[in-house]
């Protein structure tokens, strides 16, 4: 068993703006619409799993995180990334499979970017959180204040590795956050059929893991919860498991054409009126401060920033040949 190092002392991120919180959903948003508009042209390598209806868990959890904590995301991780801050340039540039893209063009939506410590996306349902997990008993055995934050699925509980990273993060009391983005499908399976009158917070907590449930689509209630997490876990007091209740609102996956996939018009329609966009438009801190104008401005500069990072995609050069089999880290800054 590993010794754990008290972690150092770190400074905590300043607290979050409800400006730039809505700013960061705005331009997921108009990301994730773009490229799947994109894919249908044929621009876009590869499939696109969109992220659109769960912004405000990628934004509120990156929230509450520093520069040295690390980020373990899965295939729908373009949200993740943004809400990151990976170059937005270097991102659409690796889906058009450019030699300016974060991995050379040749990682599609599967992206890592070490200047942000975003370690990995995989589209192996599970297989980030043992990385994720790694580097938190690094940052623990160097007696360093890091955290590791890992995003999965619902469906990333049937995965054995989970469980068994539980156990281990538990047992360790590992400076590791599980972030379940709960959105009640896995692929086109509904997930109470695959977890039958169990709650997921119990498979969590079976581990010993401390678990909270959230509104998912509350970027504030997302953001408290992740902040709460993070200090636990940078203070040595071990893993959180958070689950976010919220949906998908568009289809699970895209290749050459949108999905075929039909979900309930009703089911639909409730979690398009709690959209977290709107939600977050709606609440007091931006209620009072942003004007219909502001709001506007915020998605026009989104959309403008998406189509300068599509235009420089687009004049980037494809990768040479030579340089298929390699893969180097982008130089730090």
């Amino acid at each position: 068993m590993t010794t754990a190092v008290a972690p150092a002392r770190s400074a905590e991120p300043a607290a979050p703006d409800p400006v730039a919180m809505f700013a960061s959903m705005v331009l997921i948003r108009v990301f994730e619409e773009r490229m799947m508009e994109l894919r249908t042209a044929g621009e876009v390598i590869g499939p696109v799993h969109p992220y659109v209806g769960q912004e405000a868990i990628a934004v509120g959890v990156c929230a509450a995180l520093t520069q040295a904590d690390s980020l373990v995301s899965h295939y729908r991780g373009h949200g993740h990334a943004i809400a990151r801050g990976v170059d937005l340039d270097a991102l659409t540039a690796e889906l058009f499979g450019r030699a300016a893209g974060l991995c050379g063009g040749k990682a599609a939506a599967l992206i890592s970017d070490s200047r942000t410590n975003l370690l990995m996306s995989s589209g192996i349902v599970g297989a980030g959180v043992p990385v994720a997990a790694g580097a938190a008993m690094a940052a623990q055995v160097r007696g360093e204040p890091a955290v590791s934050v890992a995003f999965i699925g619902d469906g990333a509980l049937g995965s054995g590795a989970v469980h068994e990273t539980l156990t281990i993060a538990a047992v360790q009391r590992l400076p590791l956050v599980l972030v379940c983005e709960h959105n009640g499908y896995q692929a086109g399976n509904r997930t109470e059929e695959v977890y039958p009158e169990v709650s997921l917070l119990r498979l969590a907590e079976a581990h010993r893991v401390r678990a909270v449930g959230i509104d998912g689509n509350d970027v504030a209630a997302v953001a408290t919860a992740a902040h709460d997490a993070v200090r636990l876990a940078r203070g040595g007091g071990g893993p959180t498991f958070i689950e976010a209740r919220t949906y998908l609102t568009r289809f699970h996956l895209q290749f050459e054409r949108p999905s075929p996939e039909v979900r309930p018009s009703d089911e639909m329609a409730a979690w398009r009126a709690r959209d977290p966009i709107d939600t977050a438009r709606q609440s007091p801190p931006l209620r009072d401060r942003l004007s219909d104008a502001d709001v506007e401005a915020i998605w026009e500069r989104a959309r403008e920033r998406v189509e300068r990072a599509v235009e420089t995609a687009r004049s980037s050069p494809w990768p040479a040949p030579e340089e298929a089999a390699t893969h180097v880290w982008a130089e730090e800054p």
